[in-house]
C-alpha cells in the first residue's frame, strides 16, 4: 500500500531537514532542488510554510534558507530529555579533568554516527565536534565502535548503499581492512583513529552497553597528534572503559569490557 499524503509531508520535512549540518549551514532554493531532486515551484512552496512556523528561515541578505527558532527550542527539549546524555555528562566531565583532552559521546542511527553531547578541554589547542554533528561509522575511533558492534547485515548495507569515502589521510576506503578493524577491535574492547577523520587528530573510544547487553553509544576521548604516546593512547583506553562501564552501570548493564 502506497504512503498517505500526510506520510509523504512528513518524509519531505525530514528529507529537508537532514540536509542542514554544521558543515552546511545555510542553502539556497537551487541547491535544495538539486539535492533533493523537487521542482522548485514545488519546493519554494514547501520551505515558504516551514517558514511560516519557525522550522527554517530565508535570510533576505543572501536568500538562502537556514534553520529556524523552533528548531532551537525543539532541540533544546530534546536535550533535556535525554537520559543518556545527562546521566553521562559528569561521567565525561570526570574524563576531561583527568585525560584535559576532549570528550564525546556518539549513537548510532540510520547509518550515521551522531554527536549528543561533548565536554571541551580547556587546553587552546584542541579537538572540537558539535553536539549533532553526523559523520559516517568506518571513521574515527567512535564511529568504528559503534560500527563493530553492529550486526553483519546492517555493516554490509552500509558499505553497499553509503560506501566508504575518504574523509582524511588515514580514513580506511578498503571493505576487507574495514571487517579486519572491526574484528580487531571487536577482539580488544575499543577503537583508536589517527588522522581518520581531521588532520592532526587522534582519539581511542570504547562502547557503553544496555541492559540487554546491546551497545547504545560509545564514550571517547580526542586530541591534537602533537600530546599523542603510546602510554597516553592506553592510560585513555583505560579511563574511557573506567567511563563507559560506570555509563553502563547507570543505565541498567552489568556488561563489562
Amino acid at each position: 500500500m502506497g504512503k498517505t499524503t500526510s506520510v509523504k509531508t512528513v518524509d519531505r520535512l525530514v528529507a529537508v531537514l537532514d540536509c542542514f549540518s554544521a558543515e552546511k549551514p545555510a542553502w539556497s532554493l537551487t541547491e535544495l532542488s538539486q539535492r533533493l531532486g523537487l521542482p522548485k515551484s514545488t519546493l519554494h512552496r514547501f520551505l515558504t510554510a516551514l517558514g511560516s512556523h519557525g522550522v527554517l528561515r530565508c535570510d533576505p541578505r543572501d536568500r538562502r534558507w537556514r534553520l529556524g527558532y523552533r528548531l532551537l527550542i525543539w532541540g533544546n527539549l530534546a536535550a533535556e530529555s535525554s537520559g543518556l546524555r545527562h546521566i553521562a555528562r559528569p561521567i565525561m566531565e570526570d574524563l576531561v579533568t583527568t585525560t584535559r583532552e576532549t570528550a564525546i559521546l556518539t549513537v548510532y542511527h540510520q547509518q550515521e554516527v551522531v554527536c549528543i553531547e561533548k565536554v571541551e578541554t580547556s587546553h587552546p589547542v584542541r579537538m572540537t565536534l558539535h553536539v549533532g554533528t553526523r559523520r559516517p561509522p568506518h571513521a574515527g575511533a567512535s564511529s568504528k565502535v559503534l560500527m563493530a558492534y553492529l550486526p553483519d547485515e546492517e555493516i554490509q548495507a552500509i558499505v553497499q548503499e553509503k560506501g566508504l569515502p575518504r574523509l582524511c589521510v588515514n580514513t580506511i576506503t578498503d571493505p576487507d581492512r574495514l571487517r579486519e578493524e572491526l574484528a580487531r577491535i571487536r577482539e580488544r574492547g575499543y577503537a583508536e583513529s589517527h588522522e581518520e577523520t581531521d588532520l592532526g587528530a587522534w582519539g581511542v573510544a570504547t562502547p557503553v552497553f544496555d541492559r540487554e547487553g546491546r551497545v547504545v553509544a560509545a564514550i571517547g576521548v580526542a586530541g591534537p597528534r602533537s600530546r599523542y604516546t603510546e602510554q597516553r593512547a592506553q592510560e585513555f583506553v583505560a579511563l574511557c572503559r573506567q567511563a563507559a562501564r560506570r555509563i553502563s552501570a547507570l543505565i541498567g548493564s552489568d556488561t563489562a569490557l
